[in-house]
């Protein structure tokens, strides 16, 4: 006589409950672009816009000795401005999936999902603000070291050589498969394993190639290039003394292209009118459903992007090999 076997399609396949042993959420990028802009702050009373003004520059010129001055300057100013709108999220869980559902922490574990949502839009509205500063680089341009370089040293005189403004809290952004391929060339990757095979990059498929250049001299045990390898690009850390930030929330668009960019704290403003604010209640005539929305103030904007950073566009296709 067979044995009497209990569970799915078994003679007793329907004599057992699930356990489930685990509920998990999913994964989100920790948030970057709160940490490398500025904030600026709408109080009760203030109005539904922030106003930020600065001033325009007067020259000083040379004159003759004994004569009068005669070259008075107008004073200019110019006015950037942020207005924040509202942004929210809302989920109604019914009374009876509270009362018989596994989770018995499915309340708090909504109230997580709903604010890493909610931080989610605010990090990705403020990743859409760096194409707005002026653009280095091009689509399906590989990133290289060389690219950054320029970038940070055109953005630490205010991209002006005529009218230089110091720029001294610099950071840059870019989208992990870029900084992929920024490390690669840095180490530098190869095809071919010969010493003058270094490989590049190409647009379109962001690989780092098969093998190291040992022959130029670079990825022997020790140095630089081997750290990179070892730990990652994330090794670099800084490149012309200005820390490097990684976020994969930059969209990357169709073409596989997307921004990052070298910006300086004062040119990424933050409006943060309300904070993140969770409310919750509970509606009799629903028969117990509890409501949760979460919302929030804000705006992301720019101040005298032309002059405070600018984009990186590169090509962040996915590596393939």
């Amino acid at each position: 006589m067979p044995d009497t076997l209990l569970g799915t399609g078994q003679a007793l396949d329907n004599s057992t409950n699930t356990i489930i042993s685990e509920f998990r959420l999913l994964q989100d990028e920790k948030t970057v672009m709160r940490q490398v802009s500025s904030t600026v702050p709408l109080k009760p009373g203030m109005g539904p816009t922030v106003y930020i003004n600065n001033y325009g520059r007067v020259q000083a010129v040379a004159v003759a000795d004994g004569a009068d001055v005669a070259n008075a300057q107008q004073l200019s100013d110019a006015q950037t401005t942020g207005t924040p709108g509202q942004v929210a999220v809302q989920v109604v869980i019914a009374g009876s999936a509270i009362r018989r559902g596994a989770d018995r922490s499915l309340l708090a574990n909504t109230a997580k999902i709903m604010d890493r949502a909610l931080k989610l839009k605010i990090e990705r509205d403020g990743t859409g603000q760096l194409s707005a500063f002026p653009t280095m680089g091009a689509a399906a341009t590989v990133i290289s070291p060389g690219l950054v370089a320029a970038a940070v040293a055109q953005a630490e005189i205010g991209n002006s050589s005529t009218d230089p403004e110091p720029m001294d809290d610099l950071n840059i952004v870019l989208h992990p498969w870029a900084m992929l391929v920024l490390g690669g060339r840095i180490v530098p990757y190869t095809d071919t394993l010969a010493s003058t095979g270094v490989f590049y990059g190409v647009a379109d498929g962001a690989h780092v190639g098969t093998g190291v250049n040992h022959g130029a001299g670079s990825g022997a045990p020790g140095s630089r290039s081997d750290v990179i390898i070892r730990k990652g690009p994330r090794a670099i850390a800084h490149i012309q003394g200005w820390p490097i930030w990684l976020t994969a929330n930059i969209a990357v668009d169709s073409s596989n292209d997307g921004s990052g960019a070298v910006i300086d704290r004062i040119g990424l403003n933050y409006c943060d009118e309300v904070s993140p604010t969770m409310v919750h209640d509970e509606d009799p005539s629903k028969l117990g459903a509890k409501e949760f929305t979460e919302w929030a103030a804000y705006t992301w904007f720019t101040y005298r992007p032309t002059v405070t950073g600018n984009e990186l566009l590169t090509d962040c296709s996915r590596p393939t090999s």
